[in-house]
């Protein structure tokens, strides 16, 4: 698979830039793993300049595939996985609520 080749580069970016994340499904399924974390304020709205706080979690498919619901834990603020943004089959993308 040629993704395979970015497997271990991801895995020591993460051991440099990651950051800790512990996550909970419903069933009672727990983990915990390194995940890149974007918790930045961004611009809600197109009539008038709202600021929100977004949290983005990138992690390694084969750490966690997340599914919506998924509570993550990340610099101790609990958030459910609001949206999967993106996936490319190595790394997967979600925004959490909150």
């Amino acid at each position: 698979m040629a993704l395979d080749a970015f497997q271990q580069p991801t895995k020591d970016l993460l051991a440099v830039l990651g950051e800790q994340v512990s996550v909970a499904r419903q069933d009672g399924t727990t983990a915990s793993f390194l995940a890149f974390v974007d918790q930045a304020v961004q611009d809600v709205g197109q009539r008038a300049r709202v600021y929100g706080s977004k949290r983005v979690v990138a992690m390694m498919v084969a750490d966690w595939q997340p599914l919506r619901g998924d509570e993550f834990t990340v610099r101790g603020k609990a958030g459910k996985v609001e949206e999967i943004a993106e996936s490319d089959g190595l790394v997967v993308t979600v925004v959490l609520n909150g």
